[in-house]
């Protein structure tokens, strides 16, 4: 009997996402997590742009914004002085904010969104032990207090945490370290003299202390433990405590109201050597741990997800190779390198206890902070929406011209056409979106070679959607393809957006991410390219 089911370990934000998007790409999976209950605490808070057009894309963004407080910028302190003030208004995406929602409302949000594909986390259930074969996976499951169940998976993706049974089964090395210093959390309502809509940051010479707003008009309160011998002391913080830290560092006419979750915590940067082992892969805060710096952690799990569970779900299918796979490792590891070292950086900035280097700092971001350009560069870098990956067998270009703000590897980014219609609604579903530019004055021959696109790409529906983006009015008429599907694009035009001037092809993946790009368009490169793709 064939052994049909995918099993993902952990019902935290990425193994709820993860088990999601398998169901919604046609895989069956079930879901287990060894906790009765999911999490009561805020914990993971701020959600970035990308994520937001993810929850757009599978139809959460609604239910998101109506329980998450939108927060449009950031300011940095130090001694009073306000060093830096940036906002998110810039970003290339409808959500030009962070929704910072804590975790306590994510994980009810996504548990109601997979039960709408029929599956239910299967709670107080562990992972014991796994043996991988050929062909499938078996697992020993431990249900609560009663025996160990043997059972067999095609694929097993562990989303559980930090202390990752996944990975440890499968002998995946976690190299790095933990940061010598300590750190308290907390949530609360507040009086004081500053935006509670807005992300607060006060550096201090005895360590950041960091306000994230909540809804309830309350905050996430998150600072570094000041203690003179960090390796020997143990951090004892009572809620008296707290407030005497943030009079010091923040204001002296600070109010806690109805504080709770009281608790301390120390960080991690390390990374998994191998995101993937035979038929077990691994995602979130099980292959990469990194500082809460920027709010990156939850988000670049959900991105985890988001990258393999379509590639895992066609495989599953049958409908693509098993060398697809191999992609989710090539691309998703370079991107959790990058977060790790961004938020190491940041984080030795920002806890610099020297004075000299201190006042160094504060200098120059101070300077910094007076340039447009660098003042949106921290947004930008936050809200992942400008990661790309690197070039591989799923990801590259036949161009003589090439998309200048579109390229293979990137996300494609959204725009509203003339008819009002959205791109991101053209991208919505499961399927790769074949786009054909017509370019601002086309010949004849390149209607021609676009038509041929279209009709290549016939074979590989419904795994692939084509709509013809043409500039001109007259033009459309002559269109090959249905009225819904063949679009005009005026300025401000999607040409001028993705930076595409001639007759141009370009492949969206289901993550909306360009996956190739032909120009001029080339119904034999991009077939190859297909192929590729969709061998099986």
């Amino acid at each position: 009997m064939a052994i049909d089911e995918i099993l993902v370990v952990g019902a935290g934000p990425v193994g709820l996402m993860m088990a999601a998007e398998l169901a919604r790409h046609g895989a069956k999976c079930r879901i287990i997590d060894k906790n009765k209950h999911h999490s009561a605490d805020s914990r993971a808070v701020g959600v970035h742009a990308r994520t937001l057009e993810l929850y757009e894309n599978v139809g959460l963004i609604e239910e998101a914004l109506e329980k998450g407080v939108k927060v449009t910028g950031i300011n940095l302190y130090s001694h009073g002085k306000r060093l830096v003030q940036t906002a998110f208004k810039n970003l290339d995406s409808r959500y030009s904010f962070v929704l910072d929602m804590p975790q306590s409302l994510t994980e009810p949000m996504l548990i109601e969104h997979l039960r709408k594909f029929g599956v239910v986390v299967e709670r107080s259930v562990e992972l014991n032990n796994l043996e991988q074969h050929d062909d499938h996976v078996e697992v020993i499951l431990k249900h609560g207090e009663q025996s160990l169940v043997p059972e067999k998976f095609a694929y097993v993706v562990g989303c559980d945490g930090a202390r990752s049974t996944c990975r440890h089964l499968c002998e995946i090395s976690f190299p790095g370290e933990e940061y010598p210093s300590h750190w308290a959390v907390l949530d609360a309502g507040l009086e004081w003299p500053f935006d509670s809509q807005e992300l607060q940051l006060f550096l201090h010479e005895q360590g950041i202390a960091a306000f994230f707003p909540l809804p309830g008009s309350r905050m996430r309160i998150t600072y570094e433990i000041y203690l003179k011998n960090p390796k020997d002391e143990t951090p004892v913080v009572t809620y008296d405590t707290v407030l005497e830290v943030l009079q010091l560092r923040v204001a002296k006419d600070i109010k806690l109201i109805e504080p709770r979750d009281l608790s301390t915590f120390i960080i991690h940067h390390r990374q998994a050597i191998n995101y993937q082992n035979g038929r077990v892969f691994i995602a979130g805060d099980a292959a990469h741990l990194h500082s809460p710096a920027g709010g990156q952690g939850m988000n670049t799990g959900m991105q985890d997800a988001y990258n393999l569970a379509w590639k895992l779900a066609l495989v599953h299918k049958g409908v693509c190779s098993e060398k697809l796979l191999k992609t989710y490792h090539l691309e998703r590891h370079p991107i959790g390198k990058w977060v790790l070292n961004v938020t190491d950086r940041l984080t030795k900035m920002m806890t610099v206890k020297n004075s000299t280097l201190a006042f160094l700092r504060d200098a120059f971001l101070s300077a910094m902070g007076h340039f447009d350009a660098i003042k949106t560069q921290m947004p930008k870098q936050f809200s992942q929406l400008y990661l790309h990956y690197e070039h591989n067998k799923i990801i590259y270009e036949d161009c003589e011209h090439h998309p200048m703000h579109a390229r293979a590897g990137h996300r494609a980014p959204d725009h509203t056409l003339t008819n009002g219609k959205r791109l991101f609604e053209l991208f919505h579903g499961t399927h790769h979106t074949l786009l054909l530019f017509s370019g601002k004055k086309p010949h004849h021959g390149d209607l021609e070679a676009l038509k041929e696109m279209e009709e290549m790409a016939q074979k590989y529906a419904p795994h692939v959607q084509t709509y013809f983006l043409i500039r001109d009015e007259e033009v459309v008429k002559d269109c090959p393809a249905s009225k819904d599907r063949c679009l005009l694009d005026r300025e401000p035009s999607a040409h001028t957006h993705y930076g595409i001037e001639k007759p141009t092809a370009l492949v969206i993946r289901p993550d909306q991410v360009v996956g190739y790009a032909t120009q001029p368009p080339n119904a034999h490169l991009a077939e190859k390219y297909l192929q590729t793709l969709f061998q099986s």
